[in-house]
Parts: C-alpha cells; sequence; structure tokens
C-alpha cells in the first residue's frame, strides 16, 4: 500500500523538521516546501495527496498560495489545512470561505494534528456507495436505543452497543443476546479509549446516551452537564477523525420556555437562568448540537440532529417520571394519579415505532446532513386531559390530584407551558411525519402493562 503523500510549506526549517519527523513515524511519505515559491514549483510536477500550509511566510501568506493552489487545474482539488498561530474568529471563517479542508491553530497536540490529517485525507477520497452495515448506539440499553437495535438488527446490521446502564437497562438488551450481529460494550462515553475503539469499526455512530427524566437532572445537574457535553464531544471527535457519520438526538427541551409556538427549528431559544438547575440538560443538549453543526460545518463530518419531542410507547418505564406509564400504573391500581402543577401544560406525545423508522430514514438521507431537524407528532394534549384519558381507558376508579411541582421537583423548580413541534423540516426532508394517534398509543401501552404487569413496578 502506498504511503499517504503530504507536502508541508512552512518557511520555518525547526518546524517542518519536527512536523515531517512525526508524520513519518506515523505512516506518511513527506516533501517539504520551505517557502511559497518553492511550493509551487514543486507542485508544477508533483501531486501530493494533501498540503500542509502555514498561514505567515515571508512575501505571500497562506491565503495567497491557496489562491494559486486552487486556481490551477492540476491542484485545485488537493485537500489543503492551514497552519496558524492566529486565534481570531473570523480568520477561521474566512479559511472555510476561500476553500480550505481543515484550519489548525497553533500550538497543536501531535494526536489531533494526526486525526485531523486522516479525517481530511479520508473526506477526499472519492465517494464510494457503501451500505451502511456497522451501527455502533450510545445508551442502546434505554427506551429509544433497544427499539432502535431491535429494528436494525432485523435489517441484518452489526449492532454494537455502548452503555454504561446508569439509566439503561440490561432486560432492555436480553433478547439480544444470543444474536451473532450483536455486540454490548459496557461503560460510559466519557471514555475516550473505549469510544474511540469503538467507533473505528463503525459506519455511523446513533449518538442517543444522554441524561434522562426531569428529576434526574434537577437532582444532578453537574453530571448532566459533564456526561452530556464532554460525552458528545469525544464521540465527535473519533468519529471526525474516522470520517464516520454520526446521528444525534437532541431534546425539544432546548426550546426552554419559548412561547413561539408550534417551536421551529431556525428560531431563536429561550433558556432560563443558571440558578434553576433544570435547564442545564437543555443548555448541555444545545451545546451538543453546536458541537456536531460545528463539526459539519468546519471540517466536513456528516451529522445529523433530530430534537426528539416526548417518545413513549410499550416498554417504557415510569422510573425518571416518565409521565404516560406512571398514570398507567396509578390507574390500573386504582391508586390518585397525581399531576403535577395546574395541569395545563400542553405536549406531543410520539409513537417509538414512528420515531424509529424516521430516525433510520433521516440517517440514511444525504439532505439531512448538517440539519437539526424536530422529530415529533401531532398528538397535542394537556396533561390533566391525558391523565382523564388514561383513567377512561383502564376503567379505572382513581382519583386525579393536583400536586405543586415543589413537592417533586423542589423550590423554584420552572416547568415549560407548551411543547408543539413545527414538522415541516421532517416532511420535507423524510417526506412523512409521525402518524400513530394518540389513542393508539394508549391502547397500545395499556395492552403491555395489562400482558406485563411486573413491568409496572418499575415505573
Amino acid at each position: 500500500m502506498c504511503k499517504p503523500h503530504i507536502l508541508i510549506v512552512d518557511d520555518e526549517a525547526f518546524a517542518t523538521e519536527l512536523i515531517s519527523v512525526r508524520l513519518e513515524a506515523n505512516g506518511f511519505n513527506i516533501s517539504v516546501a520551505n517557502s511559497p515559491e518553492e511550493a509551487l514549483a514543486f507542485l508544477k510536477t508533483n501531486k501530493p495527496n494533501l498540503i500542509l500550509l502555514d498561514f505567515l511566510m515571508p512575501r505571500m501568506n497562506g491565503y495567497e498560495v491557496l489562491g494559486k493552489i486552487r486556481a490551477d487545474d492540476t491542484t485545485k482539488d488537493i485537500p489543503v489545512i492551514m497552519l496558524t498561530a492566529n486565534r481570531i474568529q473570523t480568520d477561521k471563517v474566512k479559511s472555510l470561505n476561500e476553500g480550505l479542508d481543515d484550519y489548525i491553530t497553533k500550538p497543536y497536540d501531535s494526536q489531533e494534528l494526526l486525526a485531523r490529517i486522516r479525517a481530511v485525507l479520508k473526506r477526499s477520497k472519492p465517494a464510494v456507495a457503501k451500505k451502511i452495515k456497522d451501527v455502533l448506539i450510545t445508551g442502546g440499553a434505554g427506551f429509544i436505543g433497544s427499539a432502535l437495535t431491535a429494528e436494525l438488527l432485523k435489517g441484518e446490521y452489526n449492532v454494537t452497543v455502548i452503555d454504561d446502564f446508569s439509566t439503561g437497562r440490561k432486560e432492555n438488551l436480553g433478547k439480544f443476546s444470543g444474536n451473532k450481529n450483536f455486540h454490548l460494550i459496557t461503560g460510559s462515553i466519557t471514555d475516550e479509549a473505549l469510544v474511540a475503539k469503538a467507533v473505528e469499526k463503525c459506519d455511523i455512530v446513533y449518538h442517543l446516551a444522554a441524561t434522562v427524566g426531569v428529576k434526574n437532572v434537577v437532582d444532578n445537574p453537574l453530571e448532566t452537564i459533564i456526561y452530556d457535553t464532554i460525552g458528545t464531544s469525544i464521540v465527535l471527535k473519533y468519529a471526525s477523525a474516522n470520517g464516520v457519520k454520526v446521528f444525534l438526538t437532541s431534546t425539544s427541551e432546548v426550546y426552554g420556555k419559548s412561547e413561539n409556538y408550534p417551536f421551529k427549528e431556525g428560531e431563536d431559544v429561550v433558556i432560563g437562568p443558571p440558578d434553576v438547575n433544570r435547564w442545564s440538560y437543555a443548555c448541555s443538549k444545545l451545546l451538543d448540537e453546536f458541537f456536531a453543526i460545528g463539526y459539519y460545518r468546519q471540517r466536513g463530518l456528516p451529522v445529523v440532529v433530530v430534537r426528539l419531542f416526548n417518545v413513549v410507547g410499550p416498554g417504557q418505564l415510569g422510573r425518571y417520571g416518565m409521565v404516560i406509564p406512571r398514570f398507567f400504573r396509578f390507574a390500573m391500581k386504582n391508586e390518585p394519579i397525581l399531576v403535577y402543577g395546574d395541569g395545563k401544560q400542553i405536549r406531543c406525545f410520539t409513537y417509538v415505532d414512528d420515531v424509529i423508522e424516521m430516525i433510520i430514514k433521516l440517517a440514511e438521507t444525504e439532505k439531512a446532513n448538517g440539519e437539526v431537524i424536530n422529530l415529533g407528532s401531532e398528538n397535542e394534549v394537556s396533561i390533566i386531559d391525558l391523565a382523564h384519558e388514561i383513567k377512561r381507558i383502564t376503567g379505572s376508579s382513581s382519583e386525579i390530584i393536583l400536586e405543586p411541582y415543589e413537592k417533586y421537583y423542589g423550590a423554584g423548580f420552572q416547568d415549560i407551558k407548551k411543547r408543539v413541534p413545527d414538522l415541516t423540516k421532517l416532511k420535507r426532508i423524510a417526506g412523512s411525519v409521525p402518524k400513530t394517534s394518540l389513542n393508539e398509543i394508549l391502547e397500545n401501552t395499556k395492552r403491555y402493562f395489562e400482558e406485563n404487569p411486573e413491568a409496572m413496578e418499575g415505573v
């Protein structure tokens, strides 16, 4: 196999020697030009696989050299990474507008430099149609993750799940233990070495791992921020280094206290203050979105981001405050159905089977790359009306009681009054939207609890 050929253009001999030694030790063939003129002369008779171009050089800066490279038909397609000590954000934006493939600020970590060189080389190869077969799912032991695992295994994908079981359940994965295409890695997405190794072997990462449940977020804001943001940054870092697509699940929580209904992806969000723990999750997931779109725009990593709206269905438990299974448990045991707040909060519940179908479709749709997309339903209902409906279909004698938020979530809790998605973008990109009615969702969930009464004990 031929070694990738890299041309280093830098007027500082010490810098070129240092980089050359590191790159040659990692399997690259290196050529060096110590001036822009020398580099352009070299390119008349040679075509390297990649150019590392220093910005600040005598007589001609990096952008001028880049312009000449891009203007020549024989060199215009060679990927170029700019090396610079300039940390001004406008220069980074300019570098991308000028056609650079990446922009690395000195001093840089040698391992990161290697990873980004490999990522650019991988992206610059001619596109070859390849069916996704090897899938990595973070948080695959959760309600949505295990449903996605089941559906992909039906399609004979090779599925690897990473989960630390902090909120996911081993029981959700038990039915896959005999499947030769299923592999489980027990560990956290904040374990960099573990994630790096797992990402190397897959074609796509479905990144679902995140903090679960409002009560969990309120009680553990620091863990929420660390797990969600650091974990996502690690996943994106190694996906980018290996040219692996990422499908990121975000949340409707990012819209915060906005009252501009229905919520549209391109509109402003309204997040509450930092002394209210509830908003740590919304801010963390919003930062995850910025991470993902940043990797897409700046490094060409294919990413898709979806904001999920209240995904529900058979198999979901209420241990983290999920309202539908919690109401079913109260109703089927004829215990008081506790509704927090005034019950006038509006939610749109989305059936898990619809969500899984949409996730797979969007992951394999090229025009979804680089997009943030609402994934929800039009099943709009108030929480108090939901309680009455579940009481009706179960024939329950339960009393419905309104409880103050503070009794469960603590003092100062802030809720979202209404959470309704605009699905225009989803319909345009995916061609359809979730259609399962709320009545069908509730009937299917009731049947699940009737057939699995032990599941109510986990609610």
